[in-house]
């Protein structure tokens, strides 16, 4: 009588989708192909089987002969037998340009590994600022306390020229200065300030499917 009972039970639990908190979850989905990166939401310690973290690791070209058929040396090759994982850690990705112009500095891309691919799939670009520029109008400032005056030369070299001062010591009369010449400076800011420049983000742990 408790078996029928307790069939019953998990026949109810099963119509409403309860049961498959019961059973041991899938971790991975084996349908997916060889060699697909997705993002890990767990530490190293659980990474699902089939599938290692993407850290550059060397693998050999025999015994992962269909990861090597995928994914080739685009990421490194330290020999004849020898192939590199993907080394994922600290970075972002990106799709390849393919032509598409849309990373302008796509030819200065680099392996991530050695013998790994210089453009496409496998390389790597280090974190970078856009080139930009600050247009500095002829403008005029009032001083009131006796300064030099300054002319920021407009050739490009970023030189400084000093001219004769304005007005005698201790005097607090006001006295003009003229920015002449349009000019362009650098910057830094001072907002928000790091090593580099990112976006947002949160930390994962990259892993790709090894067979």
């Amino acid at each position: 009588m408790k078996n029928i009972v307790l069939a019953g039970v998990l026949s109810t639990l099963s119509a409403v989708g309860a049961v498959g908190i019961m059973a041991p979850t899938r971790a991975t989905d084996d349908s997916l192909p060889v060699g697909t990166i997705i993002a890990w939401g767990g530490e190293t310690s659980s990474i699902p089987k089939n599938w290692m973290l993407c850290n550059g690791r060397v693998m050999s070209k025999t015994a992962h002969q269909e990861l090597f058929a995928a994914i080739g040396t685009s990421w490194g090759s330290s020999g004849a037998d020898k192939f590199n994982l993907p080394d994922l850690r600290g970075r972002f990705l990106r799709d390849s340009d393919a032509g598409t112009g849309r990373d302008p500095d796509v030819k200065k891309r680099m392996p991530s590994n050695p013998g790994g691919n210089v453009t496409g799939v496998g390389s790597v670009q280090e974190d970078s600022l856009q080139n930009h520029a600050h247009d500095q109008t002829q403008h005029y400032h009032i001083y009131n306390t006796p300064v030099q005056l300054v002319d920021i030369d407009d050739t490009g070299t970023g030189t400084y020229v000093y001219r004769s001062p304005l007005g005698e010591a201790g005097s607090s009369a006001a006295k003009g200065a003229n920015i002449l010449g349009a000019t362009r400076y650098n910057t830094k800011s001072r907002v928000n300030a790091g090593e580099e420049s990112r976006p947002k983000n949160a930390a994962v742990n990259f892993i790709i499917k090894v067979k």
